[in-house]
C-alpha cells in the first residue's frame, strides 16, 4: 500500500468540514486540524491507521555500541540508551516517543563527551 501524500490527507479532511488552525504538527510539521472540537493531526493519525493495517516488518537489530568499562558511567550511560531505544519501539503516544528519543540523543551527547580525550 502506497502512502498518500500529506497535502491529499489535509485535501479531504477539509472537505469534511475540518477546520485548519495556524498550529504546526511537532511530529510532522503540518498544520493542526480541529475535528469535532477536538485539534488533531490528521497527517499523523492517518498515518498511524496505515501502519495498524500493514503488517509489522520485523524490528531492525539495535547496532552495536562499543562497551565501557564495567561498571563505569560509559557503560550505565549505553545500558540506559538501549533500554530508551527499546521503549521507543513500542511507545504509541507520539509525544512520549519524541521525549524518549530526546532523551536518547541527551545521552548520546553525554557519551561522546565521556569518551573525549
Amino acid at each position: 500500500m502506497t502512502e498518500r501524500k500529506s497535502e491529499d490527507i489535509m485535501a479531504d479532511y477539509l472537505l469534511k468540514g475540518g477546520k485548519m488552525l495556524a498550529k504546526e504538527c511537532k511530529v510532522c510539521g503540518s498544520p493542526l486540524f480541529e475535528l469535532k472540537g477536538e485539534t488533531v493531526c490528521v497527517v499523523c493519525a492517518e498515518r498511524r491507521g496505515q501502519e495498524r493495517r500493514a503488517p509489522a516488518a520485523p524490528p531492525a537489530p539495535a547496532p552495536a555500541i562499543p562497551v565501557a568499562g564495567e561498571g563505569s558511567a560509559g557503560a550505565a550511560i549505553e545500558s540506559a540508551i538501549t533500554a530508551l531505544c527499546a521503549r521507543v519501539e513500542t511507545e504509541g503516544d507520539e509525544r512520549r516517543c519524541l521525549t524518549l528519543m530526546e532523551a536518547v540523543l541527551a545521552g548520546s551527547e553525554a557519551l561522546r563527551l565521556l569518551r573525549q580525550p
